[in-house]
């Protein structure tokens, strides 16, 4: 009979003893000098570092060999915020192994997050000379270092130098891995050097490794706009709509300039009263509202929002040159001159703003100094030409209306030689080129009034009102070119 909870059991008067059913192994001791790198990886990537110190405390001493366990303890220390310690560490692995490229790339991130960035660009150097192989993780950090070195590089020549170099490393990063933020900053870097086709091309290749990406996907919709491929840029934006179901302020922005091309005034300003209550601190935003309101020919509206997009951006270029054209179209030509003053000291080698002036200070009766603004927006307008004629460029940048207003202003101050070279000029530039119709109208009659010189006193008045005509009609062709979604 068998009684709960006895070990015994009788069995026809037989005690029969019962074998136990707990089965006891101690537990194996580890050899001391057992490598435990593998145990130590499984906890650092379990992120159990109170685990991983005692192992490294108990383990460092009889370690034979404790490069690793220096290795472990430096990223440790640099995810708890104590760099000092952290690179004492690591230090210590490359005195152990020196060479070991992934010391040697930690240290160089550890002194990134420090923003030491000189000592780390000489570290990740030293990393690509005794890499045996192509490390894309290098060449990143290279080239953000040398970009980084190059935004803060006074001297002009050096910070190009430093600038090419870094796009040559992100080029190779590309080349050799798949890292995200590899392929957006050479983008970003082509953009800035305005090779808009290539950014394109790079996000384009960037969006295999993220297809829904919305940030990517946007930043391509900017780059179609800045190349006049709308159609393009709206499929972009269609499909950032369907992943996210709206739009952030960026890609808005963008979707607003597209509707502004196309003249849809109403719909662009839907887009940007959107923005406006989200975000409302950006300057191209009230630049581009200014040009909506400026369409439908309420001036003070207009005004309003390109001095408030000033004030959020005092040197942004296109907002200054835009409130200007306002300005003029609405006959207030000191508070123009003065605006274009501003935009002239940001880009002096812009052509349409010295022309501008001079008609501003045409109408302020100061023919002296017109003529003068006259003759170096011409000036201009000829050395851009000739310096994208030696490097071979097809399509480049012209400037008829400077030749055209400083025609007919050379006309209008009895300047018959010179009025008639300006137009031959305009002639030549305005070839192939898509000139509206009240453009060639007013060069149609310009030529004709050249012809007559024995009667120029009593055209005059005729061609000064055809001179106004032209300017006010003038305004409106660089408004359409500087209606941007951001700056470059």
């Amino acid at each position: 009979m068998y009684e709960a909870g006895s070990e015994q059991i009788n069995c026809n008067g037989a005690v029969i003893e019962l074998p136990s059913l707990l089965v006891v192994k101690t537990a194996p001791k580890m050899p001391s000098d057992a490598n435990i790198d593998w145990l130590l990886h499984i906890y650092f990537t379990r992120r159990e570092f109170e685990r991983c110190r005692r192992l490294i405390e108990r383990e460092l001493n009889r370690h034979l060999n404790a490069e690793y366990l220096y290795f472990v303890k430096g990223l440790i220390d640099r995810e708890d915020g104590n760099n000092i310690e952290a690179l004492r560490n690591l230090q210590k692995a490359v005195e152990l192994n020196s060479k070991n490229i992934e010391t040697y790339k930690e240290i160089g991130r550890t002194l990134y997050s420090m923003g030491r960035f000189g000592q780390a660009l000489s570290v990740f150097r030293e990393a690509e000379q005794q890499s045996p192989r192509k490390d894309h993780e290098i060449y990143h950090y290279l080239g953000e270092l040398l970009y980084r070195a190059a935004a803060t590089q006074p001297q002009l020549e050096v910070a190009r130098q430093q600038q090419a170099e870094a796009r040559g490393y992100f080029e190779l990063a590309v080349q050799t891995g798949k890292k995200l933020e590899s392929y957006v900053r050479l983008g970003e870097l082509y953009r800035k050097d305005k090779d808009y086709q290539k950014a394109i091309d790079v996000l384009e290749a960037c969006l295999h490794l993220t297809p829904e990406n919305a940030e990517v996907l946007t930043e391509i919709s900017v780059l179609y706009l800045k190349i006049n491929e709308t159609q393009k840029a709206y499929d972009r934006l269609a499909e950032v709509v369907n992943i996210e179901r709206k739009c952030t302020p960026k890609g808005l922005l963008a979707l607003g300039a597209i509707l502004q091309s196309r003249n849809d005034v109403d719909g662009a300003l839907g887009k940007y009263s959107q923005i406006a209550d989200a975000e409302p601190e950006i300057a191209e935003l009230w630049n581009n509202i200014g040009l909506c309101f400026f369409k439908k020919q309420k001036f003070i509206v207009a005004v309003s929002s390109l001095r408030k997009s000033v004030w959020i951006s005092p040197l942004n270029y296109n907002a200054l040159y835009n409130l200007s054209l306002i300005y003029i179209a609405s006959e207030q030509y000191a508070s123009a001159f003065h605006t274009l003053a501003a935009a002239i000291n940001l880009r002096k080698d812009n052509a349409e703003c010295y022309m501008l002036l001079g008609l501003c200070l045409r109408k302020l009766d100061d023919t002296e100094n017109a003529f003068v603004a006259f003759e170096r927006s011409c000036s201009l307008a000829q050395g851009q030409q000739g310096q994208q004629g030696q490097q071979g460029q097809q399509g480049g940048m012209r400037h008829p209306l400077v030749f055209l207003n400083f025609a007919l202003f050379c006309y209008e101050t009895g300047r018959l030689a010179l009025a008639t070279e300006h137009y031959n000029r305009f002639m030549v530039h305005a070839q192939d080129l898509l000139l509206p119709t009240e453009y060639k109208f007013q060069a149609t009659k310009l030529k004709s009034l050249l012809r007559i010189s024995s009667h120029s006193h009593g055209i005059l008045a005729d061609d000064q009102t055809a001179a106004q005509k032209e300017a006010e009609e003038e305004e409106e062709l660089p408004l359409e070119v500087n209606a941007v979604v951001s700056q470059n």
